[in-house]
């Protein structure tokens, strides 16, 4: 079983096109997190796949990882593996991408109003699967917020049992602000816990009752976190984190024909540069690695006035990942 996701934040990489990304049918939270704010206008069609045990720990999950994501020549794709050999991230032309439209980005803006920053929202669609992976009626979205004291966040990053802790500083540049997404429950603690049992129930009777819409929804808690970012500021440059827990499951990457990947060791790890130029619209680059130790994939980002070059993008992964991730 799989999860799939698209992962962001451009002028605000972690973050503006996934909001209106055309996804396939899967369970699909606010964790879209679409804030590329004008960096990129055309919404791509790429995603990351998650699979495995992710799915049977966080669900699915939309990801949005600065919009695109890399190509490689078709016989080159690229491929990371844990020690024990095992395939924790690979590469695949985007042509593989699963087709359809999530049902979610219908209702987004309702569900977006209905809920207050932080809360994660459990609903249900009448006549419309809105998950073909899952195959669960029970959905879920999640509002996002953004914490802006640091030490608000690291509060909220134990509270969640946020499996990594992000640094209040980045390479010299400052706290700007953090965000977390809820760990979204799998399809098999949808069938078999009581409560999300019994939300779909009332749910579905509520939709019974009222023959005049289609989305019936309801704020559920959560307190474990599938993904943490936060992005930091120095003389109008920024730099954005983003770690996604894949617990034990892996991930694929559907491939862009404009982003050419480069793989580089950085302190004995595996780091995947990627520079995307799309002619006309905009040029940027990003780095992304996998940490074994706690299996999780991170995005760093670097936007604004001052933009980071290759050089100094990649020294700043080498002293974050000395500081842990």
């Amino acid at each position: 079983m799989e999860r799939t996701g698209i992962h962001s934040g451009y002028q605000d990489i972690i973050g503006a096109a996934a909001r209106e990304e055309q996804l396939p049918s899967i369970n699909v939270t606010e964790r879209v997190m679409a804030r590329v704010r004008g960096l990129e206008q055309a919404r791509s069609r790429s995603g990351i796949r998650f699979a495995g045990k992710t799915a049977a720990t966080s669900g699915m999950l939309i990801l949005l990882l600065l919009i695109t994501v890399t190509a490689y020549a078709a016989s080159e794709y690229i491929q990371i593996h844990n020690k024990a050999g095992v395939v924790k991230v690979q590469h695949l032309s985007k042509d593989l991408f699963p087709k359809g439209v999530s049902s979610y980005y219908k209702y987004e803006q309702k569900l977006m109003n209905f809920a207050k920053p932080d809360e994660q929202i459990a609903y249900y669609v009448r006549g419309e699967q809105t998950s073909e992976e899952t195959g669960s009626m029970l959905q879920f979205a999640y509002k996002e917020q953004r914490i802006k004291e640091y030490s608000a966040f690291l509060k909220q990053m134990n509270t969640k049992k946020s499996p990594v802790i992000l640094p209040k500083t980045a390479g010299g540049y400052a706290f700007k602000y953090g965000t977390l997404h809820p760990q979204i429950p799998p399809e098999a603690e949808r069938d078999s816990n009581p409560f999300y049992r019994q939300t779909l129930s009332e749910l579905v009777d509520e939709a019974k009752q009222d023959k005049k819409r289609n989305l019936f929804m309801r704020v559920v808690p959560w307190t474990e976190t599938g993904s943490v970012g936060a992005e930091y500021t120095k003389q109008g440059a920024t730099v954005g984190i983003w770690a996604n827990f894949l617990n034990g499951g892996d991930m694929t990457v559907y491939q862009e024909p404009e982003n050419t990947p480069e793989k580089i060791k950085v302190d004995g790890r595996e780091v995947i540069y990627n520079h995307v130029v799309r002619p006309g619209v905009v040029t940027y680059h990003y780095l992304t690695w996998y940490n074994e130790g706690q299996d999780s994939y991170y995005t760093l980002t670097t936007y604004g006035k001052q933009e980071l070059t290759k050089e100094k993008l990649l020294e700043l992964a080498g002293e974050l990942m000395k500081g842990g991730l």
